[in-house]
């Protein structure tokens, strides 16, 4: 059965485009530019498939934003489903994000939800509830535990939420939060989560879903699972990880 889909609720993934030597470049010295990409690899793929269980529960279209024009390979391509392919327009973050943001109110959405990739271990659920909370509210913000956040959402464009925002920086959701307060914006925000792009995130994401997978949980990120699984075994995620 074909999920039916609203035109008015947009689902966004925003994602580095998969190149050697681009991509979860914070994991270096620890890990190898290839493991590097190996792990974003796995961390698409799954923030892909998580996308499309929560667009099932929220009826959302599916958009996939790149950093640079490409194409996913043929191990990519089967997560894709119904997710279209835009590129990110932009000098940085900011940019990119009020482009992907306007683009999609003035395609007739109503309530856009944007993900980052580094969070595929993100219970579907938080992604249902943020739609959810835009039905009372004009911003829904997921904190990330490193001060940036995983998941913005509004059901109004407010371009000044984008701009002269420290990127990259553990102030990111603090000043995000302080600027819709300053214009009066309505803002709620969801539980804090984890991002992946440290080797110490690198290791707690593995502890976590190597707890999941005991305790028989639905939800585990598959590729991460399996691509951190064969690491720990290798011993590359240190010593004292738990083992499954």
């Amino acid at each position: 059965m074909i999920p039916r889909i609203s035109p008015h609720r947009a689902l966004l993934l925003f994602a580095r485009l998969p190149e050697l030597g681009r991509v979860k470049t914070r994991l270096s010295p620890r890990f190898t530019p290839e493991e590097a990409l190996a792990l974003h690899r796995a961390l698409l793929m799954d923030s892909l498939d998580l996308m499309q269980r929560a667009a099932e529960a929220s009826q959302a279209s599916l958009w996939l934003y790149l950093s640079a024009a490409g194409e996913l390979d043929a191990e990519l391509a089967p997560h894709l489903g119904p997710c279209r392919v835009h590129t990110q327009r932009g000098a940085d973050l900011g940019e990119r994000l009020r482009h992907a943001f306007q683009e999609r109110f003035a395609a007739g959405a109503e309530r856009v939800v944007v993900l980052g990739s580094d969070s595929p271990h993100l219970p579907a659920a938080l992604v249902v509830r943020a739609f959810a909370e835009l039905e009372r509210s004009e911003v829904v913000l997921g904190p990330a535990r490193d001060g940036g956040y995983y998941l913005l959402a509004a059901s109004r464009f407010h371009p000044t939420l984008f701009a002269a925002i420290p990127w990259g920086t553990p102030q990111v959701y603090r000043e995000t939060v302080r600027r819709a307060r300053q214009q009066e914006i309505p803002i709620v925000s969801l539980p804090a989560w984890n991002d992946v792009d440290t080797p110490e995130a690198t290791v707690q994401l593995w502890e976590d879903l190597a707890r999941r997978r005991a305790a028989g949980s639905p939800e585990i990120p598959a590729a991460c699972f399996t691509l951190l699984e064969a690491w720990a075994r290798q011993g590359k995620l240190g010593q004292g990880n738990l083992k499954v």
